[in-house]
């Protein structure tokens, strides 16, 4: 099986530049852009499914709507430095922004000291778009759509051949959910699968290329089937609870681009 991947570039980008740094520099600045980023993403995650704005507007407690100092909006270091709470009321920070931040942190520090910057957007944005759906189940259209954007925008299409592939599994990837999707609501009468999912495996199609769908929807099922066995055996009433598949092959797709430079040196 090949994996698609954006050819690294000479120094003439930031990414670029970055792969070509010290390992210890690299890693430095991965982790510092995966903080930066994870937390304009938790600002989102905080505020869409509430229907604000993330551009406009002071970042407040989600208990008492205190607006919050600079100091504690520093990515990781204020939730431990303020112990996991809120500095005036005292109220738990939640898990998830935190999470979201150590995720972001980890995948850009491995990413950029393994050669492959390129692909620290693709890991960050799934990261997010996990934690959407398990939370609300819902992936928001200009997430997906920014994760199908930079897989085009990104470097690496020098060849006519690799564009078609990836703009071939694109298409794939987006009809073969959405032809099953179909399916299980004219057997069943009703939707078996949101929206997003379609638009997400299709925006993932053009990151990884064709070949590697069918390995990548497989672990997401893997990793569903186990999820829904967890929740059965902690809970019978969970048989009728709706599963986010956008999570599962967020996280299949992560594991495996985290993996690659592992498995395949740069």
């Amino acid at each position: 099986m090949t994996i698609f991947v954006p050819a690294i570039p000479s120094a003439v980008t930031c990414f670029g530049a970055a792969a070509c740094l010290a390992p210890a520099a690299s890693t430095v600045i991965g982790t510092v852009l995966g903080l930066v980023v994870a937390s304009y993403l938790g600002t989102l995650l905080a505020r869409w499914p509430r229907g604000e704005s993330a551009t406009f507007g002071r970042s407040r407690c989600d208990a008492c709507r205190r607006r919050l100092a600079w100091f504690e909006l520093v990515p990781l270091a204020s939730f431990l430095a303020l112990a996991g709470r809120c500095r005036a009321c005292g109220a738990a920070i939640p898990w998830v922004y935190p999470l979201l931040e150590i995720g972001c942190g980890v995948a850009g520090a491995w990413l950029f000291l393994a050669g492959a910057p390129a692909l620290a957007p693709l890991a960050w944005l799934l990261i997010a778009l996990s934690l959407f759906d398990a939370l609300h189940l819902w992936l928001p259209d200009k997430l997906v759509a920014l994760l199908a954007v930079v897989a085009i925008a990104s470097p690496g299409f020098d060849a006519a051949d690799t564009l078609a592939l990836r703009l071939a599994a694109g298409v794939t990837g987006f009809a073969a959910l959405w032809l099953i999707g179909r399916a299980f609501r004219m057997w069943r009468g009703h939707d078996g699968l949101g929206g997003g999912d379609p638009k997400l495996f299709g925006a993932i199609g053009l990151w990884v290329g064709p070949l590697a769908l069918p390995l990548l929807l497989l672990s997401a099922c893997v990793i569903g089937f186990g999820d829904a066995a967890w929740r059965l055996l902690r809970s019978r009433q969970a048989r009728n609870t709706q599963l986010p598949l956008g999570t599962y092959l967020s996280a299949a797709t992560v594991i495996i681009v985290v993996a690659r430079p592992l498995l395949v040196p740069a």
